[in-house]
């Protein structure tokens, strides 16, 4: 469906252009030149504002993405002591254990002894 859109809006340029170009060639000279002259100050307009849109966008993003990262560093800061005091494990070290016992495991299994639960 989309490339029949796409298709269908290029046609249409086509038919816009087509006709524009018609109703100008009508005009005098001077007239059609100053109506020229107009359209391609809008076309101009237009580029200028849709690359300042851009910018805008790129703009707006990075500085999400800064504040963001500075959200996440004063929450460390903010919570990093908070769990020291109260002697809990970071992700890290929860990370590397979790790696450990998987190595052991493996291990184990290795050896051919397999880990029963105990009841």
């Amino acid at each position: 469906m989309p490339k029949r859109l796409t298709e269908l809006q290029r046609t249409m340029e086509k038919r816009v252009r087509k006709t524009w170009d018609q109703a100008t060639e009508l005009l005098p000279p001077a007239p059609r030149k100053a109506v020229k002259r107009m359209a391609a100050n809008v076309d101009r307009t237009r580029a200028d504002l849709l690359k300042r849109g851009d910018k805008m966008v790129a703009d707006a993003r990075k500085r999400a993405e800064r504040v963001t990262t500075d959200v996440r560093k004063r929450l460390e800061e903010a919570v990093t002591p908070l769990t020291e005091r109260l002697d809990v494990a970071s992700r890290a070290e929860v990370d590397r254990l979790r790696k450990r016992v998987h190595e052991l495991e493996r291990r184990v299994e290795a050896h051919g002894h397999h880990a029963s639960p105990t009841a």
